[in-house]
């Protein structure tokens, strides 16, 4: 692509952030008495908190104002869920409910016995894995929250649920964020060939009920346990148990484990590739130490080294500490692939860089270090030998979160322009990199440069982009396709902008910035959550971008609060005011 126009990438100029002489001649980033307000604490504070529990998305809750046309899969699967609930619906019962009831079971009254619910097992039996599951989530969907805990409810009958769905020809099952009771989760077993099993979000579910569980599923070979808040080390001991070789995935994030669950996991399970611990209490650097120490000791009866295959790893929110990431990377660091370390009690990225680039193969494809008191040394140190690594390894790394570096120190500054200009030397080598978060670093965009130079090189490469910062509308100047003069300077053709996703909130963007975001035509998902940007700007961008289907406009002034969730069908009727 030839070049737009000569930017430079050094740190030391003090040239204010203000717009080019293109954009000036159009009014473009004129300073604004706003400006001062588009940075929100309220909003930084809730997309911390959205980046701690949706592991990684920075932004608010996404805003679907679009809603297409069901497919004639899904609505066929509707009809036969609703069909099916019917079925195994439990009639109203006028004695007092007891506690069979109250999980909708009445020996006298279960269809289980019925001709009907053979013939509907024999059916559900031939369907392939993923429609039985999304099947039996419409089923459960449609009992709701009450249908298995108000007594004044009949519910469905569990028994036949577990009767139809759970069979040997079941390999993969997902109760996640289901209204699943426990006698439900008890039939598991019934599915002897179980390989994959999401149960995350099941708060209420037991340590000691699902022990029993995953006891009776030696075919078992990926679980997601994340935010099963009272399960523990006897779930983790009776899974590595029975196990063993199998079990490759694992997500404990938010569950009550510890090191003695853990090193059960370890010594046993030597095809373990994800583990995933966030938020997980008590790793602090004393127990990290115990666990590697006592693991790699019990997997010598095993004859392997613990986590010899892990290509994930995630510990963020941890008490994980410099020496801890070091004595785990020691035994993984090989075959790793994607490292999650963000909110953790790390101070430096030296154990990771030092563990990773001695290899004579680089295979890291993600690194999230979001919330970490990063100085420039360390990044550099980072980000500059991977820059000299072989083209086809410096593509392999395609994810970089750097959001919310702290300002500790004067030696640990965060992210700010300064820095970010010593980094884009070797971040423009990175010709990879497909997914980019530098999201409230607060010290970034205060001049013109580096962060133009990063949106024009590496931010248009980008298929998910997150600059929740104070980017004014010229900093996205680079998106724009290339000035007539510049044409002349190479025959190279122009490629428009990857980006699909876009975050921009708290941004200082205003409708000047809508020409350079129409110049993504494959964009599909935008936020500019308080901003000053109005109808005008969101109608220049839809009218060239097809594919935009979901929008966020928190606290956007400039457009209608009765249209901020429904602005897709506002435009779509004409209703919309571009003025």
């Amino acid at each position: 692509m030839p070049p737009k126009r000569s930017l430079s990438t050094t740190g030391g100029s003090s040239r204010s952030s203000r717009p080019s002489k293109r954009y000036r001649a159009l009014g473009i980033g004129a300073p604004s008495a706003d400006d001062a307000a588009a940075s929100s604490p309220r909003l930084a504070q809730a997309q911390a908190l959205a980046e701690r529990a949706g592991g990684g998305a920075s932004y608010l809750a996404v805003r679907p104002v679009r809603q297409g046309v069901k497919s004639l899969k899904e609505t066929s699967l509707r009809v036969a869920a609703r069909g099916l609930y019917e079925s195994v619906r439990m009639p109203p019962h006028q004695k007092q409910a007891t506690p069979s009831h109250n999980v909708g079971w009445d020996p006298g009254r279960d269809p289980e016995r019925s001709e009907e619910a053979q013939y509907l097992r024999t059916f559900i039996r031939t369907l392939p894995v993923e429609i039985a599951n999304r099947l039996l989530r419409l089923v459960l969907d449609l009992t709701t929250g009450t249908s298995f805990d108000d007594p004044a409810d009949p519910g469905v009958a569990v028994l036949s649920l577990a009767m139809l769905f759970f069979h040997p020809n079941t390999t993969r099952l997902s109760l996640s964020g289901m209204a699943a009771p426990t006698l439900l989760v008890s039939r598991i077993p019934q599915c002897t060939a179980l390989a994959e099993l999401d149960l995350s979000g099941h708060v209420a579910l037991r340590d000691p009920i699902l022990a029993k569980v995953v006891a009776q599923l030696p075919t078992l070979e990926v679980i997601n346990l994340k935010g099963c808040t009272k399960i523990g080390d006897q779930t983790l001991v009776a899974l590595s148990k029975a196990s063993e070789d199998r079990l490759r995935v694992v997500n404990l994030s938010l569950t009550a484990v510890s090191i003695k669950g853990l090193t059960s996991l370890l010594a046993r399970c030597k095809n373990l590739e994800v583990l995933k611990l966030a938020n997980v209490q008590g790793l602090n650097e004393r127990n990290v130490s115990k666990w590697i120490t006592d693991a790699t000791d019990a997997a010598l009866g095993w004859r392997h080294v613990p986590l010899s295959q892990l290509r994930t790893l995630k510990v963020r929110s941890t008490e994980f500490t410099d020496a801890s990431i070091g004595r785990l990377l020691s035994l993984c660091a090989p075959t790793l692939e994607r490292l999650d370390v963000s909110y953790s009690n790390l101070k430096t990225l030296d154990f990771v860089s030092s563990a990773l680039h001695t290899l004579p193969e680089w295979k890291l494809v993600k690194l999230v270090a979001s919330g970490l008191p990063l100085t420039p040394a360390t990044l550099q140190g980072f980000f500059d030998p991977l820059a000299g690594r072989p083209d086809e390894e410096r593509r392999r790394f395609t994810t970089l979160k750097l959001g919310s570096l702290p300002a500790s120190s004067t030696k640990a500054p965060g992210l700010t322009d300064a820095v970010l200009a010593k980094l884009m030397p070797s971040l423009e080598k990175l010709d990879g990199l497909e997914k980019v978060s530098l999201f409230q670093n607060w010290g970034l965009g205060k001049l013109a440069q580096p962060l133009s130079r990063f949106v024009e090189v590496i931010g248009r490469k980008c298929t998910y982009l997150d600059l929740t910062l104070p980017v004014e509308s010229h900093h996205l100047e680079g998106l724009l396709p290339p000035l007539e003069d510049d044409a002349a300077e190479g025959p190279v053709a122009y490629e428009p902008p990857r980006i699909q996703t876009l975050v921009l909130d708290s941004s200082r963007i205003t409708d000047e910035a809508a020409g350079a975001i129409s110049a993504c035509r494959d964009l599909r998902s935008l936020h500019v959550a308080e901003t000053r940007i109005s109808t005008r700007f969101l109608s220049t961008v839809l009218a060239s971008c097809p594919h935009l289907s979901q929008l966020n406009l928190t606290s956007c002034r400039g457009v209608p609060v009765t249209q901020r969730r429904t602005f897709f069908e506002a435009w779509a009727k004409g209703e919309v005011s571009p003025a």
